[in-house]
């Protein structure tokens, strides 16, 4: 920074204004000419200012400092290991050469936004953007971009996946030349990741297969795995059945050689999950099951989710009692976390939580309490989120038990509305 951007640097750090940094010095007028560029003070004037702002006379060289901030940026790039990461922000978050000079301060502070999210501080990851917003002029183009990209990613973690998404094509836009490769495949990645959220399955599939072929020249299992799935979701939506198995298993093969548990869970749960969807059941089973053996205990969203689809796969081949052992297993892993319906603020929990007491009552055959949950909930839940093949299953279920309870006008009206939810699914038009 020059003379007057440090200046001016300090000054908003300080939340000094203009006039109250001036007083005594110079006039208002003269401080905004020297912080704007159009004048340069003179010594006596610069040495009261630097001063009242408590900041030395010149910025100091600190190639320590650029060091610590680099192994920092370094170690949010690809985190596994969280514990290992706090342990490094404890060791050097306090450490004077990372605010001994403007360019170090700023940017470790953009890298303190990436930390908090990562860590899920996300009051304090909101704290930091907004912080850091008030010092835009001051960033170079990385510092700009990088800004922008973990804004993106904050706004991915509260689920906003469109301004996410937003936020990460202006990254793109305004990328440096400079930035390495394995941080612009991350950005990809993270286009990709954002527009399957958005629904933009062909952005997804451009911007997955771009990062993908970035990790297979830097070698970065753990991102080949993540692009293979995405690739492998956008082919299912556009139909490409054999293509879509082809990367679910890439992503099995590769995961499962790799020491991070909630991977592990991921593949296995998604390529159980592609065989349910194309009806191939007794499949999907050990999938589903071996999902269950690496999911972490605070993924109870996901691991409700893996018996959801357990119980629907035992009920599609004819087995009630594995249907029921599952849902009995579910429920003491519930009753075990003392959870209720409207106990989480988290609306994806609430979603798996309803559709696990929906197939509880269908497998117990408690058919008024099925009918209750479905209508008033699931329902507009699926129609929301764009669920169609889960409105088909549960339609279709709700108007066999109306067809055995000799209510055939509510059954046909339940099996017309499956069909149409079916039809969404596949994308036909009809007449």
């Amino acid at each position: 920074m020059d003379t007057g951007m440090r200046l001016k640097y300090h000054r908003l750090k300080k939340r000094f204004s203009m006039e109250e940094t001036a007083s005594g010095i110079i006039s208002s007028k003269e401080l905004k000419k020297i912080e704007s560029g159009l004048k340069e003070p003179a010594l006596k004037e610069l040495e009261a200012l630097c001063k009242k702002l408590e900041i030395p006379l010149a910025a100091k060289d600190n190639p320590i400092g650029k060091v610590l901030v680099k192994n920092f940026k370094n170690s949010l790039l690809h985190p596994q290991n969280k514990g290992k990461i706090m342990e490094h922000y404890a060791d050097i978050c306090n450490h004077p050469l990372l605010r001994a000079d403007e360019d170090v301060e700023l940017e470790f502070d953009i890298q303190q936004i990436r930390y908090f999210i990562i860590t899920g501080d996300l009051e304090s990851a909101e704290n930091k953007i907004k912080e850091m917003d008030r010092f835009k002029e001051f960033m170079d183009q990385e510092q700009y971009y990088l800004y922008h990209k973990y804004n993106g990613n904050y706004n991915y973690i509260l689920n906003d996946y469109e301004t996410a998404l937003k936020t990460y094509l202006i990254a793109e836009r305004i990328s440096p030349k400079s930035i390495s490769s394995a941080e612009l495949g991350d950005l990809y990645y993270s286009l990709g990741i954002s527009s399957i959220n958005c629904e933009e399955y062909e952005s997804s599939f451009k911007y997955s297969e771009m990062a993908l072929k970035i990790y297979q020249q830097e070698f970065v299992p753990k991102r080949i795995v993540e692009c293979h799935l995405n690739i492998a979701i956008t082919h299912e939506q556009f139909g490409n059945h054999k293509l879509s198995m082809e990367h679910y298993k890439n992503a099995l093969t590769i995961g499962s050689k790799l020491d991070i548990d909630i991977l592990k869970f991921t593949t296995e749960y998604n390529l159980g999950f592609a065989y349910f969807i194309y009806q191939q059941y007794a499949s999907a089973i050990p999938h589903l099951t071996n999902s269950l053996k690496y999911i972490p205990d605070e993924y109870i969203a996901d691991t409700i989710s893996a018996h959801c689809v357990l119980i629907k796969c035992h009920l599609e081949l004819g087995d009630k009692s594995k249907a029921k052992e599952t849902a009995a297993t579910g429920q003491k892993l519930v009753q075990a976390k003392q959870l209720r319906i409207d106990s989480p603020s988290n609306a994806i929990f609430k979603d798996a939580y309803m559709e696990f007491l929906a197939l509880t009552y269908m497998v117990n055959e408690e058919n008024d309490k099925f009918e209750e949950i479905i209508l008033n909930k699931l329902i507009h839940s699926f129609t929301n989120s764009n669920s169609h093949h889960d409105l088909g299953y549960y339609l279709g279920h709700l108007g066999n038990i109306y067809f055995k309870q000799e209510r055939y006008k509510e059954a046909a009206e339940m099996m017309e509305k499956s069909r149409n939810a079916y039809r969404e699914l596949l994308n036909i038009k009809w007449e």
